[in-house]
């Protein structure tokens, strides 16, 4: 008896565990998706005005504020 006890605690309680850890797994948050990185302009002229538009996907749950956006 005191063995059967014993493995239905063990099984609650690696149950119990296996729960938390899948849980604990899940991402929150924004997550950005790129189609690409990077942008090479190759050679352009002084005067010349270059434009170029990134496609921004946010997958995640939460909303993607982009802070801060800098030209290399």
């Amino acid at each position: 008896m005191k063995k059967l006890l014993y493995l239905i605690s063990l099984s609650a309680l690696l149950v119990i565990l296996n729960y938390h850890l899948c849980v604990a797994q899940q991402v929150t948050g924004p997550r950005i998706i790129l189609e690409e990185s990077s942008f090479d302009a190759k050679e352009v002229r002084e005067d010349a005005v270059i434009e170029h538009a990134f496609k921004v996907l946010n997958t995640g749950d939460r909303p993607l504020e982009i802070n801060k956006v800098s030209a290399g």
